[in-house]
């Protein structure tokens, strides 16, 4: 009985796996279905994808576009308003020019308007000119006399009695004769300035009658103007030569401070290495092209950490890493003496020993002298000095040579 029940269990099995066989069959070929349709699915949202890509690239160009016309729109506005106001303020710096050029030959007289006159090529109102100076000219006069027969006053108001034009009608008819003719020719190249057109104008109102004495004068003041040409050569010379004097200091010394500072870089990563045992620390300008004002930043990697700003580091750290620049400097520009205050006082016993090993390295070419309570430092000294104060409460300074100090233990000990 008990095979029969295998037997009928084992013909059971075999159909229930030929079923199950059977759906594995069937879900093989839904799952290959499946994946055919997932993969035109996946094929139709690319193409889907694809299209909407150049869809938003063109819709990208063209916003960009949109934005570059509005901006060329505002700035051709601006400029637009900008010739406005200066077409605006030209016309009026015009208007202003005119009328201060009417009054300046106004108060030269006649000589003013003669000097349009000439410059419009003696048309229209060179006659005004010649009939404001009749009788004066013919006796040979200067332009003080031509002014006092042609003009009342010495601004020159108005015209002689046979003349019957207004002499600022006259002054206006002749400048705008004169700007139609100045409309035609090239500009100058050079303006006189405000404060030459003064100094002319009060020269002329000074010059009176001629100097007979001119040409004496004149030898006079040359001559001091020749030596005042010397003089100043001399000093234009020697202001030369002292600014190419100041260039080449300033070259010497970029020269010099950049070979030192490249020294004490290379001196301060060993003296860190020195000191911490290793690890890696370097120095950099924060702005090497200018040197007058740059500034050193101190980037310093202890063994077992990331490199990091001198701020980031702990305290005994931070001074340990100022004892080895010092060091540094020290190695690179060496100096007599030098006195540590408390310079120990952040570190535990193991750096204690290699600042001592540095220190000693240090010594064989200047003196140091270290205030410190650290027992490590002490006994690395070759020298102790020391305060105290005794019964009678005064102070007293004790010195002990350590080499000597060893020298009577051992010979206390041998004996």
């Amino acid at each position: 009985s008990r095979l029969d029940s295998l037997a009928r269990e084992s013909t059971a099995l075999a159909g229930a796996l030929e079923q199950a066989v059977a759906d594995g069959a069937r879900a093989a070929a839904d799952a290959a279905a499946i994946a055919e349709r997932e993969h035109a699915a996946r094929a139709a949202l690319d193409a889907v994808l694809v299209a909407g890509g150049g869809e938003r690239e063109e819709l990208a160009r063209a916003e960009q576009a949109a934005a570059a016309h509005r901006v060329r729109l505002r700035q051709l506005d601006d400029r637009g308003r900008a010739a406005e106001v200066a077409d605006l303020e030209a016309r009026l710096a015009r208007e202003s020019m005119r009328e201060q050029v009417l009054v300046e030959l106004a108060s030269l007289g006649p000589a003013g308007l003669r000097a349009l006159a000439s410059v419009a090529g003696g048309v229209g109102h060179a006659r005004t000119a010649d009939t404001g100076m009749t009788g004066a000219a013919g006796a040979g006069g200067t332009a003080a006399s031509d002014g006092a027969a042609g003009f009342e006053g010495p601004a020159g108001a108005t015209l002689a009695d046979d003349t019957e034009e207004d002499p600022a009608i006259a002054l206006e008819a002749a400048l705008d004769e004169a700007v139609r003719h100045w409309d035609r020719e090239p500009a100058p190249t050079e303006v006189p300035a405000a404060a030459r057109l003064s100094a002319l104008r009060r020269r002329f109102h000074d010059l009176g009658a001629g100097n007979p004495l001119a040409v004496e004068e004149y030898g006079e003041v040359r001559a001091r103007l020749d030596g005042l040409e010397a003089q100043r050569e001399d000093l234009e010379r020697a202001i030369r030569s002292t600014r190419d004097l100041i260039a080449e200091l300033d070259r010497l010394i970029a020269d010099q401070f950049r070979s030192t500072f490249v020294a004490l870089e290379d001196a301060f990563g060993r003296r860190f290495t020195q000191l911490f045992g290793g690890g890696v620390a370097r120095l950099s300008l924060t702005d090497p092209d200018d040197l007058d004002t740059t500034g050193v930043e101190i980037m310093a990697q202890p063994p077992g950490k990331k490199r990091q700003p001198l701020a980031m580091l702990s305290g005994g750290e931070r001074a340990l890493t100022a004892v080895a620049l010092l060091f540094a400097m020290l190695e690179v520009r060496p100096v007599p003496f030098c006195v540590l205050d408390e310079v120990d006082a952040a570190l535990d016993e193991a750096n204690v020993g290699r600042f001592t090993d540095a220190l000693r390295d240090l010594s064989l070419r200047t003196q140091c002298v270290v205030i410190t309570h650290n027992r490590g430092t002490i006994e690395a000294a070759d020298a102790l000095y020391g305060v105290t104060i005794g019964d009678d409460a005064v102070s007293r300074v004790i010195s002990l040579r350590l080499e000597e100090a060893r020298t009577i233990v051992e010979a206390a000990t041998a004996v």
